[in-house]
């Protein structure tokens, strides 16, 4: 059994920014290996129990310095790759989604819906698809459970899969921590690409998070995380402005330079 815990950031209508919506897939052996790794980091790294473990700078309890806070974050990104989790994450660019909060993220979540139900397809297994609280999405899980994806009218089915749809919150568990903090990471890599940030620090973030993508090997043997687990919301082909076309691209390039000496390993 697999959990796909799905948080979102870069929310609200910024132009000129990415929408990020994604998170962690945990095979069942894995849940209880990332909550113990997340635990030895808080005591590693000083925090206290009711202190959250999470991305945003804002968050560091004060007892951790800022030089233990970034490590800590690393440390656990890290931890996550040697356990084998898995990342899946959609990027939409606001500009081109428009200003409608609710047609983005729903169209986020079938992107990300569609891939955790391919991967669970690839491997013959299925899982549970938790996202942190939103109050007006009920209903939007309601109708996906009952009907799936809707092609134009037309449904297909995810419960061959996708036993479970529901929420979760932030701090209700390590796991959340987790997905928090490798998204978080990953949001920094995207804004970096887009002048926000820094390249040399996105560059040491993205290594470990470019083995966390999920992707598979094409035939000449290249991880292929492009429509897997990493998927550009709409397809960079079917932009017709070229300037919000080209943020894609670049975005896409941004990311293989800052994965290139991991990925080559």
């Amino acid at each position: 059994m697999h959990l796909f815990l799905v948080d979102e950031t870069n929310a609200g209508h910024m132009p000129n920014k990415f929408f990020i919506l994604g998170g962690l897939v945990f095979a069942e052996e894995q849940v209880s290996k990332v909550d113990a790794a997340v635990k030895g980091r808080r005591r590693e790294f000083g925090y206290k129990d009711g202190d959250s473990f999470k991305f945003n700078t804002h968050t560091r309890p004060e007892q951790v310095s800022i030089e233990q806070f970034r490590d800590a974050k690393q440390a656990l990104i890290s931890d996550l790759k040697e356990i084998g989790v898995r990342m899946v994450a959609t990027v939409c660019l606001h500009d081109v989604a428009g200003k409608d909060p609710n047609r983005i993220m729903e169209f986020g979540l079938n992107n990300v819906a569609a891939s955790y139900h391919r991967l669970l397809t690839k491997e013959q297994a299925q899982g549970f698809m938790l996202m942190d609280r939103d109050n007006d999405r009920y209903d939007y899980l309601e109708r996906f459970h009952e009907h799936g994806f809707d092609y134009g009218g037309s449904h297909k089915s995810v419960q061959d899969r996708v036993l479970l749809f529901g929420m979760t919150n932030d701090n209700a568990s390590h796991l959340a921590s987790a997905t928090d903090i490798a998204l978080g990471a990953f949001r920094y890599c995207v804004n970096a690409a887009g002048g926000e940030g820094r390249d040399t620090v996105a560059k040491a973030m993205f290594g470990d998070l470019a083995h966390l993508m999920w992707g598979v090997d094409n035939p000449s043997g290249v991880k292929q995380v492009a429509g897997y687990g990493y998927i550009p919301s709409p397809e960079p082909s079917n932009i017709r402005v070229a300037k919000y076309r080209e943020r894609y691209e670049n975005l896409a390039e941004a990311l293989r330079q800052y994965a290139l000496t991991e990925l080559d390993k």
